[in-house]
């Protein structure tokens, strides 16, 4: 605007303004962005060749990854990846669709008429649609900006984009949620088991309950199905991969939450469950280096003698560093992906395994790190003094608002900084400047700067010198 003000001479801001909302009234589709480039395309402020059409396509929209809550007249464009709904909530109907684009996710809430809107349009998971006029709010469970379609919101399908991503990709796999750590997520997996139906006590009744057992070829993982929900889960059969919305992962545990709902089912080989199964069948002997205890679950750091495993753990063993354990469906393969959650039939404890297993040197120093500057660095051990520290901060993510904190760590005369996240970030927050650490099962990595930093994982382990 300033650009267009020293071009045109005699023209106020007050002026230019109400030609920008003209253009904003007269082109429902267009933000503020595109107006102001509009009119000063009319003004002969900038040549139309200065601006191509798909840039002006882009800039009517605001990318779901910068909304944030309290916006207005906002225009977002995403492929859809859920439809839940509709659902009658008191006197009225509601309608959810969670879209998506490069940016991240949001969730659209249409009501009553609007819905009726959007039935009209036939709306599917892998469409790509324009949501016009709408306003944002914030999601309390999650942190996370919700999508509000009001009386005069329109909604509209846009033509299939062959580079718009596929709806599939904005769900996590297991590994990757485990690896995100603790919160609410789209996932997906392959379908092992299905049991039962059966019916069970609780504080509230009796309950009619399911178990699924899922895995992403990596790892498995038990879900339980509760009371309603079961109908959406009732006749599916191994052999499937399914997709399931606002999983919440919580303690080492997956757990369904009353906004959970089956979006996707995608028929895949049986070949491919056979083999995930044979892979679970397969047995290796580990010793514990180290064990961190949760209240329903524990963190084991274990080995093989040559790589660093972690472990979830949910069982009654007291397991102890330096004991050795038998863990069935640990396959090569496995031993790369992060931590593994295992349930309490996939592992034993045995008083020896023959031979006596080593524990790699993982212990490394500042210095050395810099002066060999590594691409990446898993599960190191590291010593330093605390030297400095920012505050915690919230950080809007793909999945929601986490707190984040910033350090440098100290040896001598090196340093280097690092990041910590949720729960790891309240430690570092609660450790005093000045104060000697030793990080243990960290990763390091390049930054942009092409500088070393230190990632504290969600499993590493802080402790005071």
């Amino acid at each position: 605007m300033a650009r267009i003000l020293k071009a045109v001479p005699g023209l106020t801001i007050d002026e230019l303004e109400a030609l920008v909302n003209e253009k904003v009234k007269t082109h429902p589709y267009l933000n503020k962005v595109g107006a102001i480039l509009l009119v000063a395309e009319e003004l002969k402020v900038l040549e139309s060749k200065e601006v191509p059409e798909d840039l002006m396509e882009e800039l009517a929209y605001t990318m779901i990854g910068d909304l944030v809550p309290g916006l207005n007249s906002v225009n977002v464009r995403g492929v859809v990846y859920a439809v839940i709904g509709p659902k009658i909530a008191g006197e009225h109907r509601i309608l959810r669709l969670k879209i998506g684009d490069k940016t991240g996710v949001a969730e659209v809430y249409a009501w009553n008429e609007k819905i009726d809107e959007l039935t009209s349009l036939s709306v599917k998971i892998g469409d790509s649609i324009a949501v016009m006029n709408a306003y944002t709010k914030d999601k309390i469970e999650t942190g996370t900006v919700e999508i509000h379609v009001g009386k005069n919101s329109t909604i509209k399908k846009l033509p299939t984009d062959p580079a718009q991503p596929d709806p599939h990709l904005f769900y996590r796999t297991l590994s990757q949620v485990i690896m995100e750590g603790e919160g609410v997520y789209d996932m997906r997996g392959y379908l092992i088991s299905i049991s039962e139906e059966k019916k069970v006590a609780t504080r509230y009744g009796e309950a009619s309950v399911i178990e699924l057992t899922l895995s992403d070829g990596s790892i498995l993982a038990k879900l339980n199905v509760w009371r309603d929900m079961i109908e959406q889960f009732r006749n599916l059969s191994p052999g499937v991969e399914v997709f399931i919305t606002d999983v919440k992962f919580q303690d080492g545990r997956f757990s369904l939450t009353s906004r959970s709902s089956l979006a996707m089912v995608n028929k895949v080989d049986l070949d491919k469950v056979k083999e995930i199964m044979d892979e679970q069948s397969g047995k290796k002997i580990l010793r514990i280096i180290d064990v961190k205890t949760q209240p329903s679950y524990s963190i084991i750091i274990a080995t093989d003698g040559r790589k660093i495993i972690q472990l979830t753990y949910r069982g009654g063993l007291d397991l102890k560093p330096g004991e050795y354990i038998e863990v069935y469906g640990l396959t090569d393969e496995k031993k790369t992906l992060g931590r593994i959650t295992l349930e309490k039939e996939m592992i034993k404890k045995i008083e020896s395994p023959g031979v006596e297993i080593p524990i790699p040197n993982r212990i490394t120093s500042l210095r050395k790190i810099i002066e060999e500057k590594p691409d990446v660095l898993e599960d190191v051990t590291i010593e330093g003094t605390l030297y400095t520290k920012t505050n915690i901060v919230k950080v809007e993510t793909r999945y929601g608002a986490a707190e984040k904190i910033l350090f440098w760590l100290k040896d001598e005369d090196t340093a280097i900084r690092g990041v910590a996240w949720r729960s790891k970030a309240q430690e570092i927050a609660q450790i005093p400047e000045g104060e000697k650490i030793r990080l243990k099962w960290i990763t390091v990595k390049l930054n942009l700067f092409n500088e070393p930093e230190i990632h504290v994982e969600s499993y590493s382990k802080i402790e005071k010198i």
